[in-house]
């Protein structure tokens, strides 16, 4: 899919979207130029019109990188990443690179970005206040896009643990190995991204006063969402230990059942042993009455069912 640059600026009061041919010369405005499906020619065009830094439109060019936020002279660059749920294939993410600068917000992405629709419903509110201003509606709806996320793997740990304590079964596990997998991965997005949110509130250079509360806001919501992905990824290995405990005393039932089953065929065996030696003299009962086959059998059953009844009465079996 080819490259498309979409440039939306405020002229006389109206939101304008245009290509980024269509872009003042003396604009004195703030703008957002929206990158999709970007290419090193895409970039270079971009960067003819606002400077962009060679190592930033090298991370722009190689998907996927980690969250992170690096300072230059004239501009900032963030990479941010979004976690999407795909069911029964764990987590997907989006990436947006983002540079910021005083007068102009520069966002490059591939797939298209849920919280940038959002975003463009109110386009001309938020670039009339300012590119940083912008720039926190972005990542604002982000991160409330990762809470329906949490929200989805929570339900799944909690059936996943009612369905452990009936009946622990392999197909289960593997649903819960699925879930901690995209814990984890959630994890790796939400901390770096907080370190990202600090360092963007501290850029005086790039982000008004007002706007710094609005920034820590974002942070504050990152933290919220970290306290319960460290909460679920307490209750996923919780339920790992629920499953194993399960299996355990399961195979301790089976072993113990076996046991019982051993432990009264012994005395059965012995007989039927001994009977089997042809010593006839002297044993019991006589080899020639009719009646001596009745009575070994009997013998083992009495035995039998006394160890079963004993057993029972032990709760062993």
């Amino acid at each position: 899919m080819a490259a498309q640059i979409t440039a939306r600026w405020i002229a006389d009061g109206v939101l304008r979207s245009d290509g980024l041919e269509a872009l003042p010369k003396d604009l004195t405005v703030p703008v957002w130029i929206d990158v999709s499906e970007p290419d090193e020619a895409a970039l270079q065009a971009v960067s003819s019109r606002i400077p962009l830094p060679p190592l930033a439109i090298e991370d722009c060019l190689h998907f996927p990188q980690r969250p992170k936020l690096d300072a230059y002279q004239e501009q900032t660059f963030l990479i941010w990443l979004l976690p999407q749920m795909i069911v029964d294939d764990g987590v997907a993410t989006h990436e947006i690179d983002v540079f910021l600068g005083e007068e102009h917000l520069i966002t490059i992405h591939r797939a298209d970005v849920p919280a940038l629709d959002r975003i463009l419903e109110h386009a001309d509110a938020y670039l009339a206040r300012g590119a940083e201003w912008t720039l926190h509606a972005i990542l604002d709806a982000a991160v409330d896009e990762v809470f329906p996320v949490v929200e989805v793997l929570s339900d799944e740990l909690e059936q996943l643990e009612d369905l452990m304590l009936s009946d622990a079964r392999p197909e289960y596990l593997q649903r819960l190995y699925s879930a901690k997998r995209a814990l984890v991965k959630l994890h790796k997005l939400v901390s770096p991204e907080r370190e990202v949110v600090r360092g963007l509130a501290r850029l005086e250079a790039f982000v008004e006063p007002d706007a710094y509360m609005y920034f820590q806001d974002v942070g504050d919501h990152l933290a919220r969402l970290a306290d319960q992905i460290d909460t679920y990824r307490e209750v996923a290995n919780g339920t790992m230990d629920i499953y194993l405990s399960s299996q355990s005393n399961r195979m301790n039932s089976i072993m113990k059942q076996l046991t019982v089953v051993a432990t009264i065929f012994m005395p059965l065996t012995l007989i039927s042993g001994i009977y089997g030696m042809n010593v006839l003299k002297g044993m019991w009962p006589p080899a020639g009455a009719w009646w001596s086959f009745a009575a070994v059998i009997g013998t083992m059953v009495a035995i039998g069912v006394w160890m079963v009844a004993f057993f029972r009465r032990k709760e062993w079996w």
